[in-house]
């Protein structure tokens, strides 16, 4: 029977008026309360909803796929404040977090100015961030390899390598994707006027892929569920 009371806490979240009530209601959930809150805070995340992403990052608790897919959906502007937010908040996502806050970067078509100042902080991630910054200077012409000792040794490994393979540099323009990926789409439907879709079971999340360099992003990634096809 707790399971099936924590199931149904977690079927009717997208009804619970506010973050207080996550607060009283998906604790009592037990082994659903991860999917609880995650479920409620996917049909918060637009700009619009009305909740600033820190409070909803206090709702996501413990769970690295909430915040993962919240931080993703909702990028800052700055790059350097979204790789601190990937570094304080996403955990087992953090190099697709920094990967993708880094591509999005990259189709901005950063100037000197910008490059220098990404390479001049260390990262926790640094394969990701001195790959982009190294197709800017090779690929793009500007900017140097120039900043943090570490970042550049990578950014000098990379910028040989797309001397020698052109070809291999990232595309500028970010690609379109059509029939784009919601966060509402995991909110499970409830009364009340919730946001959401058909009941399902919580979603089941696989670890995001690894490699490097990363693939092109293709619109917003976000942890893909099992039964879904990548696009």
């Amino acid at each position: 029977m707790p399971e099936a009371y924590g199931y149904c806490l977690y079927k009717f979240s997208g009804g619970f008026r506010s973050a207080q009530e996550i607060e009283h209601f998906c604790p009592q959930a037990g082994a659903w309360e991860m999917e609880c809150r995650h479920a409620w805070v996917s049909g918060r995340m637009q700009p619009d909803s009305g909740y600033k992403t820190e409070d909803l990052i206090k709702v996501c608790g413990e769970n690295p796929d909430c915040t993962f897919e919240l931080i993703d959906f909702r990028p800052e502007n700055d790059i350097l404040a979204q790789i601190d937010l990937c570094t304080n908040h996403v955990k087992k996502h953090i190099q697709d977090c920094v990967g993708h806050a880094m591509q999005r970067w990259w189709y901005t078509k950063p100037d000197a100015e910008e490059v220098a100042r990404v390479l001049k902080n260390s990262s926790p991630v640094p394969d990701r961030v001195a790959f982009y910054a190294a197709a800017s200077v090779q690929c793009s012409g500007i900017g140097t390899c120039e900043g943090d000792p570490y970042l550049v040794r990578i950014c000098k490994k990379n910028l040989r390598h797309f001397k020698k393979y052109p070809k291999t540099c990232p595309p500028q323009e970010e690609p379109k994707m059509e029939n784009q990926f919601s966060p509402t789409e995991l909110t499970p439907q409830a009364g009340h006027g919730a946001k959401g879709t058909n009941v399902r079971p919580p979603p089941k999340f696989d670890k995001p892929p690894q490699g490097i360099p990363p693939k092109p992003r293709q619109g917003h990634v976000a942890p893909q569920n099992k039964a879904q096809k990548n696009p």
